[in-house]
């Protein structure tokens, strides 16, 4: 068995962009695996990218070996592929993330084919429910092609959760191999500031999120409406569930009480989580949700919903776990207006510790490594 692996990662986006989730959660682990004397190499497009990042050739970096190819549609990713393929000869492993991406399917199918080189695919969300109904005949197509062009003895899933799991098995059957290991970020330094009075959102403004039900649940909670506190909404907003938040805002009277800050990144984001009261993500589903622990990490508590796998927050006393419905959020909003100053500290703290003893990735990086080489095995 090999001590040092080459691990290769085809991503449609990556670090320093801030599209989604996968663009950091697979930097730190390949900035992990780096440190431990594996080679990752990441073939990705300069989607997102709002940095002059070179172009086309490829960098040597803390975090892997790493090629920015130009991509004009995100959707035929010609460069990104014609970059892997190039190096996945020298690779152990095939780490491939989103199952509907285009490039996963492209790089799945000619690795079945022509390099046999075992693989691993990181759902990243989308075989949820409410994701596999946007589209639904692509992307029944699509997973009817991995099953098809797939071999099943190459492939190997990840998933974070254990409905992730569940529905990784719907999609590919009850014989899929699985590996199971939940995100894990590079904890950053907290920020020594003084909290605020508000709750914050922040994340994609989509209708997987419920955001409305957020802001119903705010509307109807007479200690809200009446106290010092606001809601920052942070996240691109310009799309039409976004406007129809806005509307709703206005609708309600709560342009006072309710902000849209438009998307936050970097330092920004960092400041903000860390002087918010509390971070909700009151999600119908989610395979994860990177927002709390970026929360935790800064000691701020959360909110998160019974369809995210965030039920540690109250095993641990760093938030609550509940239903996402306007009455449930409501009454979570007059519980917290009660906590006194000790037990705020508290949470402060727990979800502080939360955060480094559960979800530092170069803590839980071995995870990662043990994976890889049951692979091989």
């Amino acid at each position: 068995m090999k001590d040092k692996l080459t691990i290769l990662f085809p991503a449609g986006s990556f670090y320093p962009a801030q599209t989604g989730g996968p663009d950091n959660t697979v930097y730190w682990i390949t900035k992990a695996l780096t440190r431990r004397g594996h080679k990752a190499i990441i073939s990705t497009t300069d989607f997102g990218q709002s940095l002059p990042m070179p172009r086309g050739r490829w960098l040597d970096t803390d975090y892997g070996l790493v090629v920015y190819t130009r991509t004009p549609l995100h959707y035929l990713p010609l460069g990104l592929v014609a970059r892997a393929l190039g190096k996945i000869r020298k690779a152990d492993i095939l780490h491939l993330s989103m199952i509907s991406y285009p490039a996963s399917l492209v790089m799945a199918t000619l690795n079945t084919w022509f390099f046999g080189k075992p693989m691993i695919w990181s759902s990243r969300g989308d075989l949820d429910p409410p994701m596999l109904l946007r589209s639904r005949r692509k992307k029944a197509a699509v997973i009817q092609l991995i099953n098809y062009l797939v071999s099943k003895d190459l492939l190997w899933f990840h998933s974070t959760c254990d409905a992730e799991t569940q529905y990784i098995r719907d999609n590919f059957g009850t014989e899929s191999k699985i590996i199971q290991i939940p995100n894990y970020m590079e904890l950053p330094e907290p920020i020594v500031t003084t909290k605020e009075k508000y709750f914050l959102y922040i994340g994609r403004i989509d209708p997987k999120k419920a955001v409305e039900n957020l802001i119903t649940g705010l509307a109807n909670s007479e200690t809200f409406l009446k106290g010092e506190f606001t809601l920052k909404i942070v996240g691109d907003y310009y799309n039409e569930y976004g406007y129809g938040l806005v509307k709703q805002v206005e609708d309600l009277g709560l342009t006072n009480k309710i902000r849209f800050l438009g998307h936050r990144d970097g330092r920004q984001k960092e400041e903000l989580l860390a002087a918010a009261w509390f971070t909700f993500m009151p999600s119908h589903t989610e395979n994860f949700g990177i927002v709390v622990m970026e929360g935790l990490a800064q000691g701020t508590p959360a909110v998160a919903s019974t369809g995210t796998p965030w039920q540690v927050l109250e095993e641990h006393n760093a938030g609550y776990w509940i239903d996402n419905d306007p009455d449930s959020l409501t009454r979570i909003i007059d519980h917290i207006h009660t906590l006194s100053p000790p037990q705020m500290k508290e949470l402060n703290k727990n979800a502080l510790r939360l955060a480094r003893e559960k979800f530092s990735i170069h803590a839980n990086v071995g995870e990662w490594e043990a994976a890889y080489q049951k692979m091989l095995s």
